[in-house]
């Protein structure tokens, strides 16, 4: 494997991560019917910061980011990625 994608593996797995950060700090939502839609939830990023330290502090992203730094700016990154008010998918029904 190149190293090229490699590392694009380790940031997919990096932003995968950051995802599921978000999400358990609600500060993304994730749709009941189509789990491959992520939207915006209730709280601010700084949610998501938090419980992202708090887990780098307590061994649990071990191996994963390199540093803090690192970690906030990808769950920044994966936040602006998902900035949709609502799951596309159920709009578009709803729509139709």
């Amino acid at each position: 494997m190149g190293s090229a994608k490699r590392m694009m593996e380790e940031h997919e797995g990096k932003c995968s991560t950051a995802i599921q950060i978000a999400l358990d700090a609600n500060v993304l939502d994730q749709c009941e019917y189509h789990d491959d839609c992520i939207y915006a939830g209730n709280e601010e990023i700084e949610s998501a910061y938090k419980l992202g330290n708090y887990k780098l502090s307590n061994g649990e992203l071990e191996g994963i980011f390199e540093d803090r730094r690192e970690m906030t700016d990808i769950i920044k990154e994966v936040v602006e990625d998902h900035q949709g008010d609502e799951c596309y998918a159920c709009a578009k029904n709803r729509d139709d």
